[in-house]
């Protein structure tokens, strides 16, 4: 019961006052509370019967039990075992078969092995992992086609930047290669308990299948995104050159011959252009 003596009508308030639940600042612990919110996502998600969806930081299950309803299958991961009280509360309908908990840090979770093999992702993501987990996710679940995700606006702007923009950086590089950037729609402070200190956006992603050096090689082109940034104000020759074991003018010579120009800057280069650069690179590179 909350202080008025009635019950919140939301889900989250409700699991809140029952088990005196306490956010943890630590965790970016940010709770859904808007239940017309999830109609939202899952308009978005697209999702059919026999979908399997992974969610990222379950709190107290109101995005997930509003998943498993509709999809075969739902992955839900919760790094904060002492919430499992009331998400399994909020879940108690649930048929079993339906749902997986998983009380764990996804960074360290072996993606690749999860079973079934998720093909959606919706997620109201910690803000400190949501950059990190979409990096992982967009390479090591090659099976999921879209993903409808809330984060801290300031992530979700980077992660849908063009080439040239201030906010555009490796990270954006990385998942553009991977998906297409449908939506980015902004979210009030007042749909999450605590209410936080900055702003949120809903973000939507459409999969994007290559069959090039990204997919056979990912981890090479993603050492020459990360060189290529990793001093930003810098010619790219020079950022390069200064992470990765290359000569100099190997390099030089192997942007002229992409028509680059030798003071061109990572910035300036569009995703798909890391792909012929990575196999440049990728040759020079000592075994």
């Amino acid at each position: 019961m909350s202080a008025t003596g009635r019950t919140p009508s939301q889900t989250s308030l409700a699991r809140v006052a029952e088990f005196g639940v306490v956010p943890k600042r630590s965790l970016g612990q940010n709770f859904l509370i808007d239940d017309n919110i999830l109609g939202v996502i899952l308009e978005r998600l697209e999702a059919r019967p026999d979908d399997v969806v992974i969610e990222v930081g379950a709190g107290l299950g109101v995005l997930t039990g509003a998943l498993a309803r509709v999809v075969a299958h739902v992955h839900a991961f919760e790094i904060d075992r002492s919430l499992e009280a009331p998400l399994r509360a909020s879940l108690a309908e649930i048929e079993p078969h339906r749902l997986s908990l998983h009380f764990a840090d996804i960074l360290d979770a072996p993606l690749e092995q999860l079973d079934p093999v998720p093909t959606l992702c919706a997620s109201n993501l910690p803000y400190s992992i949501a950059g990190p987990f979409l990096a992982e996710a967009v390479w090591r679940l090659p099976e999921i086609r879209r993903y409808c995700v809330m984060m801290q606006k300031e992530v979700a702007d980077r992660l849908a930047s063009p080439p040239g923009s201030k906010a555009y950086g490796g990270l954006s590089v990385w998942v553009q290669l991977h998906a297409r950037v449908v939506e980015v729609r902004p979210l009030s402070r007042s749909i999450f308990y605590p209410r936080p200190n900055v702003d949120s956006s809903l973000l939507t992603l459409d999969r994007v299948t290559r069959d090039d050096l990204v997919a056979r090689r990912p981890r090479l082109v993603r050492q020459v995104i990360d060189a290529a940034f990793s001093q930003r104000r810098k010619r790219l020759a020079n950022a390069v050159c200064g992470a990765l074991p290359l000569d100099k003018q190997a390099v030089a010579a192997s942007l002229a011959e992409m028509g680059l120009d030798e003071s061109v800057r990572a910035e300036q280069l569009p995703p798909e252009g890391f792909v012929p650069l990575a196999a440049a690179l990728g040759a020079l590179l000592p075994d």
